[in-house]
């Protein structure tokens, strides 16, 4: 399954401990806290008990299931530019 996680957190070395993980669970970057890519609901569990653990209180983490063809008709839109956009995706795991 696809997934985009999107946060809202407001320490920065948090911030960083976050990133290193969902990178390390095979999602990438879109945006400044935003990341996307194919990860089992299995290790999103894991990954987000994980992180319920370094966040501090009132910061957020969203995890939004995406259906694959959904997901594959993404737009990026730029300053003058609409694109159809591609996530390098790692496979950190298995599809459960």
């Amino acid at each position: 399954m696809y997934v985009v996680v999107s946060y809202d957190i407001s320490d920065e070395k948090v911030r960083g401990k976050v990133r290193r993980l969902l990178r390390r669970y095979g999602l990438s970057f879109i945006s400044r806290s935003t990341y996307a890519g194919r990860i089992s609901w299995n290790r999103i569990n894991f990954l987000s008990e994980k992180i319920s653990r370094i966040i501090g209180e009132g910061d957020i983490v969203a995890f939004i299931p995406v259906q694959n063809v959904d997901f594959e008709r993404t737009l990026i839109v730029t300053k003058n530019k609409v694109s159809g956009y591609e996530v390098q995706v790692v496979f950190a795991g298995e599809d459960i």
